[in-house]
C-alpha cells in the first residue's frame, strides 16, 4: 500500500494554510492462470496511477507496455504540481515509445493505456481520468459504481449503435491502442472529494468479474492493499484466462484548495473520519 499526501512537507499547518489531499493506493499484478508472460504493466507513484495492457497477437506486447508506464514514470518524477498539459504530454511521450518498440517487429506491437492522475485545475485538486483502449476506470462513490471509462472496443461501438450482433462480438477486439492507427485518447477532468475510491485495471479483470461483483469486492472489501488482493484472487478463480491488474485508489482527504506545490511525502495514519460526497465529471479533456 502506498499511503501519500501531496502538498508541502508533512508536519503541523498553519492556520488558514491549504491542506493536500491524502491518497492511499495499491498495485496488484497477476500473469493468471494460462498465460506464460505477463504483458501489463503498472505504475501507482503518487500523483500518477496508470495500467497499460500489451496488444494480444502481436510481438512484444509486454515491452510496449512497459514502455508506455515508462513515459508516466517521467511524469511522476517530476515532483511538482502538475497540469493537463504535462499528461498530454506524457501521453504523446508514451506514443512515441511505443512506436519505438514496434519498429522492427515483423507484426507491430502496441498497449491500452488507461489511467488517472492528480493535477491541480483552476487552483484545485483534479483527476485526470485517462484512457485508450479497453481498460478501465471505475468510480465508488458511496455504494454506487460507475465505468468512468468508454471501452474503445468492437463490441462497445456496436452496442452503443444498437446493434444486435454487439452480444457476439469478441470484447478483445479493439478500436483504439498505442501503436495503432487510431491512438486517439478520452479524458475527463474530476474534482477530488473524500471518501471515494477508484480501480484502475487491466481486462484482464473485467472479463472474469461482472460489475457487480466488482462493486461489492470495492465496498466491503477494506482498504486497499485487501481489495486489489481480493480482486486478484477472484479474477484467478474465475478462470484467469489473461494477466490481470488492478490500482485501487482512496481519497482519504480530499485537503482543501490551493495553489501549493504537490511534493510527495509519507503521511501518517492520524486523519479523522472522512465524509462522503459525490463525485461529478467536470469537462471533457478531449475526445
Amino acid at each position: 500500500m502506498n499511503r501519500q499526501y501531496a502538498g508541502g512537507r508533512h508536519g503541523r499547518l498553519e492556520s488558514g494554510m491549504p491542506t493536500p489531499p491524502v491518497i492511499e493506493a495499491t498495485a496488484r499484478t497477476h500473469v493468471g492462470m494460462r498465460r506464460q508472460v505477463n504483458e501489463d504493466s503498472a505504475i501507482a507513484e503518487h500523483p500518477v496511477y496508470v495500467v497499460a495492457d500489451g496488444m494480444g497477437g502481436h510481438e512484444a506486447g509486454d515491452r510496449a507496455s512497459a514502455a508506455a508506464i515508462g513515459a508516466f514514470a517521467e511524469l511522476a518524477a517530476l515532483g511538482r504540481s502538475l497540469g493537463v498539459a504535462d499528461v498530454d504530454a506524457a501521453i504523446t511521450a508514451a506514443r512515441g515509445a511505443v512506436d519505438t518498440v514496434a519498429f522492427g517487429t515483423e507484426r507491430g506491437a502496441g498497449c491500452t493505456l488507461t489511467g488517472v492522475v492528480l493535477i491541480e485545475h483552476e487552483a484545485a485538486p483534479h483527476w485526470y481520468v485517462l484512457n485508450i483502449g479497453d481498460s478501465r476506470v471505475y468510480q465508488l462513490t458511496g455504494t454506487a459504481l460507475s465505468q468512468l471509462t468508454d471501452d474503445h472496443s468492437l463490441q462497445a461501438e456496436l452496442a452503443a449503435a444498437g446493434r444486435a450482433e454487439a452480444a457476439e462480438t469478441p470484447r478483445n477486439v479493439i478500436t483504439r491502442a498505442l501503436g495503432s492507427e487510431d491512438s486517439r485518447h478520452d479524458g475527463w477532468l474530476i474534482p477530488v472529494r473524500t471518501g471515494t475510491r477508484l480501480l484502475v485495471c487491466s481486462d484482464g479483470l473485467t472479463t472474469e468479474l461482472a460489475d457487480e461483483e466488482l462493486r461489492a469486492v470495492l465496498t466491503v472489501g477494506g482498504r486497499s492493499e485487501a481489495v486489489a488482493d481480493e480482486l486478484v484472487r477472484r479474477a484467478c478463480e474465475a478462470g484467469g484466462r489473461d494477466n490481470i491488474t488492478v490500482i485501487v485508489v482512496d481519497t482519504v482527504s480530499a485537503g482543501s484548495a490551493g495553489t501549493g506545490p504537490f511534493d510527495v511525502v509519507e503521511q501518517t495514519d492520524d486523519e479523522g473520519e472522512d465524509t462522503q460526497e459525490t463525485i461529478e465529471v467536470t469537462r471533457p479533456v478531449r475526445g
